[in-house]
């Protein structure tokens, strides 16, 4: 009883060691980066819509979507179309070595004609 005890014990201590440096990286780079914005946008929509960015250049990126309904999820996606990743949160940092574009998908509120949706996509850059 006492491997399994430390091999349960070991296994949260290591889920904690790696919740607490996924956030230890968003903060770091929230604070010791400025954010140049790239795309700032809001809009007035009506039914479940999605935005598509431009083609953004290679570099690290900081994308924030809000709605009056739901977020539904952000996904990256490659120069073809192809998914790279995607978050369910309504924003991300993402860092890539190749251009990409950004899908992010909105869920309208129920018994709403009309309702506001924003997205900011703004570049990291050193401070």
């Amino acid at each position: 009883m006492g491997l399994i005890k430390k091999l349960i014990v070991g296994f949260f201590l290591l889920l904690f060691i790696g919740v607490a440096g996924i956030f230890g990286m968003q903060y770091y780079y929230l604070h010791a980066y400025s954010r140049v914005p790239i795309e700032v946008k809001t809009e007035t929509v009506s039914g479940n819509v999605f935005y598509l960015s431009h083609v953004l250049e290679p570099g690290k990126y900081y994308i924030k979507a809000s709605s009056e309904g739901t977020v539904e999820k952000i996904t990256i996606l490659d120069e073809n179309g192809n998914v790279l990743t995607e978050s369910k949160m309504d924003s991300m940092i993402y860092g890539s070595s190749r251009p990409f574009q950004v899908r992010i998908d909105y869920k309208a509120p129920l018994n709403v004609d009309s309702y506001n949706v924003s997205v900011g996509i703004y570049r990291l850059e050193k401070k």
